[in-house]
Protein backbone atom coordinates (compact mmCIF):
# COMPACT_ATOMS: atom_id res chain seq x y z
CA UNK A 1 0.00 0.00 0.00
CA UNK A 2 1.32 3.28 -1.10
CA UNK A 3 1.11 6.45 1.19
CA UNK A 4 1.62 9.90 -0.02
CA UNK A 5 3.33 12.70 2.26
CA UNK A 6 2.60 16.24 1.73
CA UNK A 7 5.13 18.85 2.84
CA UNK A 8 4.11 21.75 3.74
CA UNK A 9 6.37 24.69 3.33
CA UNK A 10 5.85 27.32 6.08
CA UNK A 11 7.51 30.23 3.86
CA UNK A 12 4.33 29.86 1.76
CA UNK A 13 1.03 31.60 2.06
CA UNK A 14 -1.30 28.75 3.33
CA UNK A 15 -3.83 29.16 0.29
CA UNK A 16 -2.74 30.68 -3.39
CA UNK A 17 0.28 32.74 -4.45
CA UNK A 18 -1.35 36.28 -4.78
CA UNK A 19 1.48 39.25 -5.11
CA UNK A 20 1.65 41.46 -2.49
CA UNK A 21 1.43 44.95 -2.69
CA UNK A 22 4.93 46.04 -0.79
CA UNK A 23 8.31 44.83 0.00
CA UNK A 24 10.54 46.33 2.73
CA UNK A 25 14.45 44.93 1.41
CA UNK A 26 17.75 45.54 3.10
CA UNK A 27 20.99 45.34 1.08
CA UNK A 28 19.77 47.57 -1.95
CA UNK A 29 21.89 50.37 -3.38
CA UNK A 30 20.55 54.19 -3.37
CA UNK A 31 22.51 54.10 -6.76
CA UNK A 32 19.85 52.04 -8.15
CA UNK A 33 17.37 50.70 -5.97
CA UNK A 34 14.61 49.84 -8.55
CA UNK A 35 14.68 45.97 -8.98
CA UNK A 36 11.49 44.99 -7.77
CA UNK A 37 9.58 48.76 -9.08
CA UNK A 38 9.78 51.98 -10.33
CA UNK A 39 8.90 53.32 -7.56
CA UNK A 40 10.58 53.16 -3.91
CA UNK A 41 10.64 54.93 -1.18
CA UNK A 42 14.53 55.40 0.85
CA UNK A 43 13.61 54.56 4.49
CA UNK A 44 17.12 54.63 5.85
CA UNK A 45 21.08 53.38 4.81
CA UNK A 46 20.29 50.83 2.55
CA UNK A 47 16.61 49.91 3.65
CA UNK A 48 13.95 50.40 0.94
CA UNK A 49 10.16 50.40 0.59
CA UNK A 50 8.91 49.25 -3.02
CA UNK A 51 5.45 49.13 -4.59
CA UNK A 52 5.35 45.78 -6.19
CA UNK A 53 2.02 46.82 -7.21
CA UNK A 54 3.40 49.27 -10.17
CA UNK A 55 4.37 46.00 -11.60
CA UNK A 56 1.46 43.77 -10.30
CA UNK A 57 0.87 42.29 -14.23
CA UNK A 58 4.74 41.79 -15.25
CA UNK A 59 5.61 39.70 -12.00
CA UNK A 60 2.46 37.76 -11.72
CA UNK A 61 3.39 37.25 -15.80
CA UNK A 62 6.99 35.97 -14.72
CA UNK A 63 5.84 33.86 -12.04
CA UNK A 64 3.03 31.73 -14.41
CA UNK A 65 5.59 32.30 -16.90
CA UNK A 66 8.24 30.02 -15.46
CA UNK A 67 5.54 27.77 -13.30
CA UNK A 68 7.62 28.57 -9.66
CA UNK A 69 6.29 30.51 -6.59
CA UNK A 70 6.77 34.08 -5.84
CA UNK A 71 9.59 33.53 -3.12
CA UNK A 72 11.68 31.23 -5.59
CA UNK A 73 10.85 33.88 -8.92
CA UNK A 74 12.39 37.03 -6.11
CA UNK A 75 14.88 35.22 -4.40
CA UNK A 76 17.61 34.78 -7.03
CA UNK A 77 16.74 38.10 -8.66
CA UNK A 78 17.41 40.12 -5.00
CA UNK A 79 20.98 38.18 -4.81
CA UNK A 80 21.78 38.91 -7.77
CA UNK A 81 21.55 42.74 -7.32
CA UNK A 82 22.00 42.45 -3.32
CA UNK A 83 24.05 39.54 -3.24
CA UNK A 84 23.22 36.59 -0.54
CA UNK A 85 23.41 38.38 2.85
CA UNK A 86 19.91 40.89 1.52
CA UNK A 87 16.82 41.04 3.88
CA UNK A 88 13.34 41.10 2.36
CA UNK A 89 9.68 40.94 4.01
CA UNK A 90 6.51 41.12 1.75
CA UNK A 91 3.37 42.29 2.72
CA UNK A 92 0.20 44.56 1.80
CA UNK A 93 1.74 47.88 3.84
CA UNK A 94 4.84 49.25 4.42
CA UNK A 95 4.93 49.44 7.66
CA UNK A 96 4.28 45.73 8.84
CA UNK A 97 6.90 45.00 6.52
CA UNK A 98 9.55 46.78 8.49
CA UNK A 99 8.52 46.00 12.00
CA UNK A 100 9.02 42.23 10.50
CA UNK A 101 12.06 43.09 8.98
CA UNK A 102 13.81 44.80 11.80
CA UNK A 103 13.20 41.50 13.68
CA UNK A 104 14.40 39.90 11.29
CA UNK A 105 17.46 42.20 11.16
CA UNK A 106 18.15 41.89 15.35
CA UNK A 107 17.85 38.13 14.67
CA UNK A 108 20.30 37.75 11.71
CA UNK A 109 17.48 35.75 9.76
CA UNK A 110 18.65 37.34 6.11
CA UNK A 111 16.62 35.60 3.23
CA UNK A 112 13.02 36.54 2.13
CA UNK A 113 10.13 36.47 4.04
CA UNK A 114 6.68 36.63 3.13
CA UNK A 115 3.76 37.87 6.16
CA UNK A 116 1.14 36.04 4.73
CA UNK A 117 3.52 32.75 4.75
CA UNK A 118 2.13 30.53 8.07
CA UNK A 119 5.74 30.59 9.91
CA UNK A 120 5.96 34.40 9.35
CA UNK A 121 2.24 35.17 9.98
CA UNK A 122 3.12 33.71 13.45
CA UNK A 123 6.47 35.34 14.01
CA UNK A 124 4.96 38.99 13.79
CA UNK A 125 1.94 38.00 15.79
CA UNK A 126 4.33 37.10 18.58
CA UNK A 127 6.09 40.52 18.37
CA UNK A 128 6.77 42.34 21.56
CA UNK A 129 6.35 45.71 22.47
CA UNK A 130 10.02 46.74 21.80
CA UNK A 131 9.57 45.64 18.36
CA UNK A 132 6.76 47.68 17.87
CA UNK A 133 8.14 50.60 19.80
CA UNK A 134 11.73 51.05 18.44
CA UNK A 135 10.84 51.62 14.40
CA UNK A 136 8.71 54.72 15.81
CA UNK A 137 11.59 56.91 15.77
CA UNK A 138 12.29 56.28 12.10
CA UNK A 139 8.72 56.82 11.38
CA UNK A 140 8.74 60.30 13.38
CA UNK A 141 12.15 61.22 11.10
CA UNK A 142 10.18 60.53 7.92
CA UNK A 143 6.89 62.17 9.09
CA UNK A 144 8.67 65.40 9.60
CA UNK A 145 10.60 64.91 6.25
CA UNK A 146 7.27 65.09 4.14
CA UNK A 147 5.95 68.00 6.78
CA UNK A 148 2.40 65.35 7.67
CA UNK A 149 -0.34 67.57 8.59
CA UNK A 150 -0.77 67.51 12.22
CA UNK A 151 2.50 65.74 13.04
CA UNK A 152 4.08 66.86 16.32
CA UNK A 153 7.62 65.71 16.72
CA UNK A 154 7.64 66.15 20.37
CA UNK A 155 3.62 65.36 21.40
CA UNK A 156 3.94 62.34 19.21
CA UNK A 157 7.23 61.31 21.81
CA UNK A 158 4.98 62.12 24.99
CA UNK A 159 2.12 59.79 23.31
CA UNK A 160 4.46 57.08 23.20
CA UNK A 161 5.52 57.49 27.08
CA UNK A 162 1.80 57.83 28.05
CA UNK A 163 1.42 54.34 25.77
CA UNK A 164 4.26 52.73 27.86
CA UNK A 165 3.35 53.50 31.00
CA UNK A 166 -0.65 52.43 30.06
CA UNK A 167 0.16 48.97 28.75
CA UNK A 168 2.78 48.16 31.94
CA UNK A 169 -0.37 49.41 34.25
CA UNK A 170 -2.79 47.00 32.66
CA UNK A 171 0.16 44.32 32.10
CA UNK A 172 -0.39 43.27 28.46
CA UNK A 173 2.88 41.37 27.03
CA UNK A 174 2.42 42.00 23.85
CA UNK A 175 0.38 43.86 20.60
CA UNK A 176 -0.80 40.69 20.53
CA UNK A 177 -2.68 40.61 23.85
CA UNK A 178 -4.51 43.86 22.57
CA UNK A 179 -6.15 43.11 19.76
CA UNK A 180 -9.07 43.89 21.26
CA UNK A 181 -8.15 47.52 20.66
CA UNK A 182 -9.17 48.80 17.04
CA UNK A 183 -7.49 52.11 16.26
CA UNK A 184 -9.61 54.63 16.55
CA UNK A 185 -9.62 53.53 20.58
CA UNK A 186 -5.54 53.93 20.62
CA UNK A 187 -6.20 57.00 18.95
CA UNK A 188 -9.36 58.65 21.20
CA UNK A 189 -6.43 57.81 23.92
CA UNK A 190 -2.88 57.94 22.76
CA UNK A 191 -3.09 60.48 20.11
CA UNK A 192 -4.06 60.36 16.11
CA UNK A 193 -0.58 59.48 15.02
CA UNK A 194 -0.14 56.69 17.12
CA UNK A 195 -4.25 55.35 15.83
CA UNK A 196 -2.83 55.54 12.74
CA UNK A 197 0.32 52.91 13.07
CA UNK A 198 -2.20 50.87 15.38
CA UNK A 199 -3.93 50.20 12.41
CA UNK A 200 -1.09 49.84 10.17
CA UNK A 201 0.13 47.32 12.09
CA UNK A 202 -2.89 45.40 12.43
CA UNK A 203 -3.94 45.87 8.29
CA UNK A 204 -7.17 47.60 9.00
CA UNK A 205 -6.19 50.75 7.07
CA UNK A 206 -6.93 50.51 2.68
CA UNK A 207 -3.94 51.40 0.85
CA UNK A 208 -0.91 53.50 2.81
CA UNK A 209 -3.83 55.20 4.65
CA UNK A 210 -1.41 58.33 5.61
CA UNK A 211 1.98 56.05 5.44
CA UNK A 212 4.52 59.04 4.98
CA UNK A 213 5.52 57.77 1.29
CA UNK A 214 8.11 59.59 -0.52
CA UNK A 215 8.88 58.53 -4.03
CA UNK A 216 13.04 58.18 -4.10
CA UNK A 217 14.67 59.96 -7.18
CA UNK A 218 18.24 59.52 -6.90
CA UNK A 219 18.86 61.95 -9.77
CA UNK A 220 17.51 63.74 -12.67
CA UNK A 221 15.63 61.60 -14.93
CA UNK A 222 17.47 60.84 -18.72
CA UNK A 223 15.48 63.60 -21.10
CA UNK A 224 15.96 64.79 -24.49
CA UNK A 225 14.70 68.86 -25.42
CA UNK A 226 13.69 69.42 -29.25
CA UNK A 227 13.06 73.21 -30.31
CA UNK A 228 10.78 72.26 -33.74
CA UNK A 229 12.77 74.26 -37.25
CA UNK A 230 9.00 74.83 -37.67
CA UNK A 231 5.85 73.88 -36.77
CA UNK A 232 4.32 70.21 -37.07
CA UNK A 233 1.13 68.83 -36.75
CA UNK A 234 1.39 65.87 -38.39
CA UNK A 235 2.28 62.16 -37.32
CA UNK A 236 4.78 60.93 -39.66
CA UNK A 237 6.63 63.89 -39.19
CA UNK A 238 6.09 63.74 -35.14
CA UNK A 239 6.94 59.96 -35.74
CA UNK A 240 10.33 60.68 -37.15
CA UNK A 241 11.68 63.41 -35.18
CA UNK A 242 10.63 60.93 -32.13
CA UNK A 243 12.38 58.13 -33.05
CA UNK A 244 15.69 60.69 -33.42
CA UNK A 245 14.92 61.66 -29.75
CA UNK A 246 14.91 58.31 -28.93
CA UNK A 247 18.09 57.38 -30.40
CA UNK A 248 19.56 60.56 -28.54
CA UNK A 249 18.29 58.91 -24.97
CA UNK A 250 20.14 55.77 -25.83
CA UNK A 251 22.88 57.10 -26.65
CA UNK A 252 23.19 58.21 -23.08
CA UNK A 253 22.34 55.10 -21.54
CA UNK A 254 24.30 52.49 -20.72
CA UNK A 255 23.07 48.97 -22.25
CA UNK A 256 20.11 47.64 -20.21
CA UNK A 257 20.27 50.69 -18.08
CA UNK A 258 16.67 50.22 -16.80
CA UNK A 259 13.57 49.04 -18.68
CA UNK A 260 11.39 51.41 -19.19
CA UNK A 261 8.11 51.38 -17.26
CA UNK A 262 7.35 54.95 -18.26
CA UNK A 263 7.50 57.77 -20.19
CA UNK A 264 6.58 61.82 -20.50
CA UNK A 265 6.44 63.48 -23.47
CA UNK A 266 5.96 67.29 -22.59
CA UNK A 267 4.26 68.61 -25.91
CA UNK A 268 4.19 72.66 -26.16
CA UNK A 269 1.66 74.02 -28.61
CA UNK A 270 1.55 76.68 -30.93
CA UNK A 271 -0.38 78.92 -28.61
CA UNK A 272 2.35 78.09 -26.43
CA UNK A 273 0.29 76.56 -23.86
CA UNK A 274 1.71 72.43 -22.69
CA UNK A 275 0.33 68.99 -22.62
CA UNK A 276 1.76 66.24 -20.70
CA UNK A 277 1.26 63.08 -21.95
CA UNK A 278 2.18 59.59 -20.09
CA UNK A 279 3.36 56.91 -22.63
CA UNK A 280 2.79 53.60 -20.37
CA UNK A 281 4.01 50.07 -20.98
CA UNK A 282 2.43 47.05 -19.51
CA UNK A 283 6.24 44.95 -19.56
CA UNK A 284 9.03 47.03 -18.86
CA UNK A 285 10.55 48.07 -22.09
CA UNK A 286 14.18 48.66 -23.31
CA UNK A 287 14.91 51.24 -25.61
CA UNK A 288 18.73 50.10 -26.21
CA UNK A 289 16.97 46.88 -27.61
CA UNK A 290 14.15 48.32 -30.03
CA UNK A 291 16.70 50.56 -31.58
CA UNK A 292 16.63 52.23 -34.19
CA UNK A 293 13.11 51.77 -35.69
CA UNK A 294 11.70 51.95 -31.14
CA UNK A 295 8.53 50.43 -32.74
CA UNK A 296 7.01 49.68 -29.23
CA UNK A 297 7.85 53.43 -27.98
CA UNK A 298 6.30 54.47 -31.08
CA UNK A 299 3.47 52.66 -30.94
CA UNK A 300 2.42 53.71 -27.69
CA UNK A 301 3.04 57.40 -29.03
CA UNK A 302 0.57 56.83 -31.67
CA UNK A 303 -2.29 56.08 -29.51
CA UNK A 304 -1.17 59.32 -27.03
CA UNK A 305 -1.13 61.54 -30.59
CA UNK A 306 -4.59 60.97 -31.82
CA UNK A 307 -5.28 60.92 -27.74
CA UNK A 308 -4.72 64.51 -27.56
CA UNK A 309 -5.35 65.43 -31.68
CA UNK A 310 -8.70 64.87 -30.51
CA UNK A 311 -9.12 66.85 -27.38
CA UNK A 312 -7.85 69.54 -29.46
CA UNK A 313 -9.84 69.48 -31.94
CA UNK A 314 -13.17 69.68 -29.29
CA UNK A 315 -11.34 72.73 -27.55
CA UNK A 316 -13.48 75.98 -27.07
CA UNK A 317 -10.60 78.44 -27.21
CA UNK A 318 -8.27 79.64 -29.90
CA UNK A 319 -10.51 78.92 -32.63
CA UNK A 320 -8.57 81.14 -35.09
CA UNK A 321 -5.77 78.38 -35.05
CA UNK A 322 -6.04 75.14 -37.02
CA UNK A 323 -8.57 72.61 -35.43
CA UNK A 324 -5.14 70.43 -35.00
CA UNK A 325 -2.94 73.25 -33.17
CA UNK A 326 0.63 72.33 -34.75
CA UNK A 327 3.86 71.23 -32.05
CA UNK A 328 6.56 73.79 -31.62
CA UNK A 329 8.60 71.51 -29.12
CA UNK A 330 8.73 68.83 -26.39
CA UNK A 331 10.51 67.10 -24.16
CA UNK A 332 10.65 63.60 -23.41
CA UNK A 333 11.59 61.58 -20.17
CA UNK A 334 12.21 58.20 -19.30
CA UNK A 335 10.03 59.34 -15.46
CA UNK A 336 10.20 55.84 -14.41
CA UNK A 337 12.18 52.11 -15.10
CA UNK A 338 13.03 48.73 -13.62
CA UNK A 339 16.53 47.18 -13.55
CA UNK A 340 15.66 43.27 -14.25
CA UNK A 341 18.14 40.30 -13.89
CA UNK A 342 19.08 38.53 -17.11
CA UNK A 343 16.74 35.27 -16.87
CA UNK A 344 13.63 38.24 -17.02
CA UNK A 345 14.45 39.04 -19.92
CA UNK A 346 14.22 35.42 -22.12
CA UNK A 347 10.24 35.08 -22.59
CA UNK A 348 10.84 31.75 -23.36
CA UNK A 349 12.41 30.66 -20.09
CA UNK A 350 14.68 28.58 -22.34
CA UNK A 351 18.41 28.24 -21.85
CA UNK A 352 19.23 30.32 -25.61
CA UNK A 353 22.52 32.56 -25.31
CA UNK A 354 20.52 35.01 -27.98
CA UNK A 355 17.24 36.04 -27.82
CA UNK A 356 14.47 37.48 -30.18
CA UNK A 357 13.91 40.55 -28.02
CA UNK A 358 11.81 41.99 -31.27
CA UNK A 359 9.20 39.51 -30.50
CA UNK A 360 9.50 39.58 -26.57
CA UNK A 361 8.74 43.35 -27.06
CA UNK A 362 5.85 43.09 -29.34
CA UNK A 363 4.10 40.22 -27.34
CA UNK A 364 4.71 41.45 -23.91
CA UNK A 365 3.50 44.92 -24.39
CA UNK A 366 0.44 44.53 -27.02
CA UNK A 367 -1.13 40.81 -25.41
CA UNK A 368 -3.15 41.34 -23.34
CA UNK A 369 -3.04 37.83 -22.71
CA UNK A 370 0.06 34.59 -21.32
CA UNK A 371 1.87 33.53 -24.11
CA UNK A 372 1.54 30.04 -25.15
CA UNK A 373 4.06 27.51 -26.62
CA UNK A 374 3.16 24.95 -29.45
CA UNK A 375 5.25 22.47 -31.73
CA UNK A 376 4.35 20.18 -34.41
CA UNK A 377 4.32 16.40 -33.89
CA UNK A 378 4.04 13.37 -35.84
CA UNK A 379 0.42 12.02 -36.34
CA UNK A 380 -1.93 10.69 -39.18
CA UNK A 381 -4.74 12.70 -37.46
CA UNK A 382 -4.98 15.95 -39.32
CA UNK A 383 -6.59 17.14 -35.42
CA UNK A 384 -3.39 16.05 -34.03
CA UNK A 385 -1.12 18.41 -35.91
CA UNK A 386 0.11 20.57 -32.55
CA UNK A 387 0.57 20.09 -29.20
CA UNK A 388 1.62 22.46 -26.45
CA UNK A 389 4.34 22.22 -24.95
CA UNK A 390 6.35 24.10 -21.46
CA UNK A 391 7.55 27.26 -22.79
CA UNK A 392 11.62 26.48 -22.51
CA UNK A 393 10.66 22.76 -23.27
CA UNK A 394 13.99 20.88 -24.58
CA UNK A 395 13.21 21.16 -28.61
CA UNK A 396 15.07 17.27 -28.91
CA UNK A 397 12.38 15.14 -31.11
CA UNK A 398 12.68 11.07 -31.28
CA UNK A 399 13.39 11.83 -35.55
CA UNK A 400 13.06 14.91 -38.58
CA UNK A 401 9.36 16.69 -38.66
CA UNK A 402 9.90 18.70 -41.59
CA UNK A 403 7.30 16.80 -43.23
CA UNK A 404 4.65 17.16 -40.70
CA UNK A 405 5.61 20.83 -40.18
CA UNK A 406 4.88 21.36 -43.87
CA UNK A 407 1.28 19.41 -43.35
CA UNK A 408 0.61 21.73 -40.41
CA UNK A 409 0.81 25.54 -41.90
CA UNK A 410 -2.62 25.03 -43.21
CA UNK A 411 -4.16 23.90 -39.49
CA UNK A 412 -5.23 26.65 -37.08
CA UNK A 413 -3.60 26.68 -33.46
CA UNK A 414 -6.85 27.33 -32.14
CA UNK A 415 -9.64 24.43 -32.19
CA UNK A 416 -12.93 24.34 -31.03
CA UNK A 417 -13.24 21.68 -28.15
CA UNK A 418 -15.95 19.88 -29.99
CA UNK A 419 -16.98 19.85 -33.53
CA UNK A 420 -19.16 22.76 -34.77
CA UNK A 421 -22.03 21.26 -36.76
CA UNK A 422 -22.69 23.82 -40.30
CA UNK A 423 -26.22 23.95 -41.17
CA UNK A 424 -26.64 22.98 -44.97
CA UNK A 425 -23.68 23.79 -47.53
CA UNK A 426 -20.73 26.30 -46.22
CA UNK A 427 -21.56 29.96 -47.68
CA UNK A 428 -18.38 31.65 -49.46
CA UNK A 429 -15.20 30.18 -50.56
CA UNK A 430 -14.05 26.26 -49.71
CA UNK A 431 -10.38 25.26 -50.65
CA UNK A 432 -9.68 21.59 -50.03
CA UNK A 433 -6.76 20.89 -48.13
CA UNK A 434 -6.18 17.13 -47.82
CA UNK A 435 -8.58 14.06 -47.22
CA UNK A 436 -8.06 12.51 -43.52
CA UNK A 437 -9.31 9.72 -41.48
CA UNK A 438 -11.35 9.76 -38.04
CA UNK A 439 -9.95 7.73 -35.00
CA UNK A 440 -11.67 4.70 -36.19
CA UNK A 441 -10.34 2.40 -34.37
CA UNK A 442 -11.92 3.35 -30.98
CA UNK A 443 -15.47 2.76 -32.69
CA UNK A 444 -16.46 4.65 -35.64
CA UNK A 445 -17.25 2.89 -38.91
CA UNK A 446 -14.50 2.76 -40.74
CA UNK A 447 -16.53 3.36 -44.06
CA UNK A 448 -17.70 6.45 -42.42
CA UNK A 449 -14.40 7.71 -40.89
CA UNK A 450 -12.98 9.55 -44.13
CA UNK A 451 -13.08 13.06 -44.14
CA UNK A 452 -12.06 15.94 -46.65
CA UNK A 453 -10.06 18.93 -44.35
CA UNK A 454 -11.15 22.28 -45.94
CA UNK A 455 -10.13 25.81 -45.38
CA UNK A 456 -13.59 28.48 -45.32
CA UNK A 457 -13.14 31.97 -46.72
CA UNK A 458 -16.56 34.40 -46.05
CA UNK A 459 -17.23 37.04 -48.03
CA UNK A 460 -15.38 39.47 -44.96
CA UNK A 461 -12.31 37.52 -45.63
CA UNK A 462 -12.31 35.24 -42.54
CA UNK A 463 -10.66 32.17 -42.54
CA UNK A 464 -11.80 28.61 -40.62
CA UNK A 465 -10.62 25.12 -40.39
CA UNK A 466 -13.58 22.51 -41.24
CA UNK A 467 -14.05 18.80 -42.85
CA UNK A 468 -16.57 17.01 -44.24
CA UNK A 469 -17.69 13.48 -43.61
CA UNK A 470 -18.33 10.68 -45.99
CA UNK A 471 -22.27 11.48 -45.12
CA UNK A 472 -21.96 15.21 -46.74
CA UNK A 473 -22.43 16.91 -43.39
CA UNK A 474 -20.05 19.85 -43.09
CA UNK A 475 -18.38 20.48 -39.23
CA UNK A 476 -16.06 23.40 -38.73
CA UNK A 477 -13.00 22.26 -36.20
CA UNK A 478 -11.39 25.79 -35.65
CA UNK A 479 -10.80 29.10 -36.44
CA UNK A 480 -7.26 31.08 -38.29
CA UNK A 481 -5.68 34.48 -36.85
Amino acid sequence: MRTTTRIIDLAEPGAGDRLPAFAAVDGLYPENPFVLSPEVMHWRGRIFLCRLDRCRQFWLAQKKKRRVTLGTLFDPLLRHHCGDDFTAVLGDHPWPCLLLLHDRLAHDAPGLHRLDGRLNRSIYGALDWNAWFEPLEELAAQLEAVAARGFEPQRFRARQTQFRRFIERIAVASPRDLRAADGHAIARRFGRWLGRVWRWSRAEGGDLDGFPWRSFAPAPPPAVRRDLDFPVNDWDTTATLLREDCARLCAGLARDDGHVIRMRWQITLYNQSRVDVDLSFRHPYSLQRDAPAFATALYQARYAYDDVMRRLASRATDLDLPEQIPFVAWRLELSERLTLTPQCLDLFAGDATEVDFDRVRQLQNKLPRSLECYRGQASFLAEDAFRRAPIGDPRDEPFALGAWTGSAVNKPLFRYPEAQAIDGAPRGRAVFVERGTSPWWHGDDADKAIRDYFILRDERGRASWAYRDAGGAWYRLGEFC
